[in-house]
């Protein structure tokens, strides 16, 4: 299964969340925003700049032509997780003007079909 590509039209954003949960050697583990679940996977890193859009996924990584210069005044960096309790979620970070604007997009997931997660071991 890929990883979904969330969009403003068909996902909802949420208030922003980052829940955090403490690791061995003084580390900081993410946890899911919606549920809070510790088991978070990586599906996807898109960042969108002038007219490039690079997306790093399980299948590979592609570079497409993007529109967003004439949308918007920045970068735009997305970094997409599922829990395993069955959230897909977002972070979208939005460059603009010397600030970053963070957003947050969640969606639930079936827990049970496989994860098209980025490679780990």
């Amino acid at each position: 299964m890929n990883p979904p590509d969330f969009t403003a039209e068909e996902v909802p954003e949420i208030p922003v969340r980052i829940v955090l949960k403490g690791m061995p050697g003084n580390e900081a583990g993410l946890c899911c925003p919606v549920c809070g679940s510790e088991y978070v996977h990586p599906l996807a890193v898109i960042v969108e700049q002038g007219h490039t859009r690079t997306e790093v996924k399980a299948h590979g990584t592609t570079v497409t032509a993007t529109d967003r210069f004439c949308r918007a005044r920045g970068s735009l960096v997305e970094l997409g997780f599922a829990c395993e309790q069955g959230h897909d979620f977002r972070y979208a970070l939005e460059f603009h003007k010397g600030s970053i604007f963070l957003q947050l997009a969640a969606q639930p997931r079936d827990p049970q079909l496989p994860l098209d997660e980025l490679w780990r071991n």
